[in-house]
C-alpha cells in the first residue's frame, strides 16, 4: 500500500541551545511542497532563547507544536517525547543543526510502501569550505536488517509509519553514541526491507564548533560499537556476532593475520588483510 497525498507526516526536532541552527532547520521543513505535516520541536532545556523563539513562531503556523524538557535529559530521552505526542500516521526526524531540501517529504510520500520497514534517502554533507558531497553517491538501496548489522547504510534519519517507530519503544535512552543505527537495526529486524532512494534530499551541515552544545553525548567509537553489540545480542548471532567482533578488533590493532585473511575470504573483501598490512607496516 502506499501513502495517501493526504496523510498527515510529523516531523521532530530535539534541540538544544542551538537556536539560531534550529530556526534553519524548522524554515526548511516550512518550505516543504508536502503540505500536511506537523513539526514537534522537543527542546532539552535550553537557555539560549529557543523557548522564547519557539513561543513566538507557534502563534503564527499552526502546524508547529513546542514542548520541554523540565531539565536536560539527552537526545534519546527528548526525541521519544515528540513521538510520543506526534498525530501523524508518518514520521520523519531531523537534527536541529541540519535541513531539509523542499521536496523531501513528498519524495518519502511518494516512494512509501507498507511493504518497507522504513525509507530512507541519499543527503548532502555539507562543509564551511564550500565543499558539498553526496554521501551514498547516488546509489538506491533495497536490504533486510543484514544491511546494518556492521554499518548504517540508512543514514541519520529515516521515514516510517509512526506506529512503527513506537513498536519498538522508539529510541533506547541509555545509548550514547549510534543511536540512529541501534534504532533502524532494530526497526528492520521486525518489519523487515527497507529502501534507501537514490535521491539527496537532505544536507548535513558540518559548521559546528567542537565545544558547541549538542544534544547527543559523548563515548568513544569504539566502547559505542561494543556497547550495540552487546544490546542487541538477539540480532547477532554466530558468524554476524564473530564478523562484528573482529571488526571491533580490528579498530582496536588486535586483530590477527590468521582473522584478517579469513575474513576477507569470507566476506570476499581484501580491505581486511589490506589494512592489517598498512597498520603493521606504517613505519615503512
Amino acid at each position: 500500500m502506499s501513502c495517501d497525498e493526504n496523510d498527515k507526516v510529523s516531523i521532530y526536532i530535539s534541540t538544544y541551545n542551538r537556536v539560531n541552527k534550529l530556526k534553519r532547520a524548522i524554515f526548511s521543513v516550512l518550505n516543504q511542497d508536502y503540505t500536511n505535516i506537523e513539526i514537534i520541536v522537543c527542546d532539552d532545556a535550553s537557555n539560549d532563547g529557543t523557548e522564547e523563539f519557539m513561543n513566538d513562531l507557534v502563534k503564527f503556523d499552526n502546524r508547529v507544536l513546542y514542548i520541554r524538557n523540565t531539565s536536560n535529559l539527552g537526545a534519546c530521552a527528548t526525541r521519544n517525547n515528540a513521538i510520543n505526542v506526534a498525530t501523524g500516521k508518518f514520521i520523519t526526524g531531523l537534527d536541529d543543526d541540519d535541513e531539509f531540501m523542499a521536496d523531501r517529504v513528498s519524495v518519502f510520500v511518494k516512494y512509501w510502501d507498507d511493504n518497507y520497514a522504513f525509507i530512507c534517502s541519499d543527503f548532502i554533507e555539507k562543509f564551511d569550505n564550500g565543499l558539498r558531497k553526496n554521501h551514498y553517491h547516488n546509489k538506491k538501496l533495497i536490504s533486510d536488517y543484514t544491511g546494518l548489522l556492521y554499518y548504517n547504510n540508512a543514514s541519520n534519519q529515516i521515514f516510517t509509519l509512526t506506529k512503527n517507530l513506537r513498536s519498538i519503544n522508539g529510541f533506547r535512552e541509555n545509548v550514547k553514541r549510534y543511536q540512529d543505527w541501534d534504532t533502524w537495526l532494530r526497526l528492520s529486524y521486525k518489519f523487515g526491507e527497507f529502501l534507501r532512494i537514490p535521491n539527496a534530499t537532505y544536507i548535513m551541515n558540518h559548521d559546528h564548533s567542537h565545544a558547541e552544545p549538542r544534544v547527543s553525548t559523548g563515548c568513544s567509537s569504539i566502547q559505542a560499537i561494543k556497547d550495540h553489540r552487546d544490546r542487541n545480542l538477539d540480532i547477532y548471532q554466530g558468524k554476524q556476532l564473530d564478523f562484528l567482533n573482529f571488526l571491533i578488533l580490528q579498530l582496536e590493532g588486535k586483530e590477527s593475520i590468521l582473522e584478517c585473511i579469513k575474513w576477507s575470504y569470507e566476506q570476499r573483501n581484501i580491505k581486511y588483510f589490506i589494512k592489517y598490512f598498512f597498520s603493521k607496516n606504517k613505519n615503512y
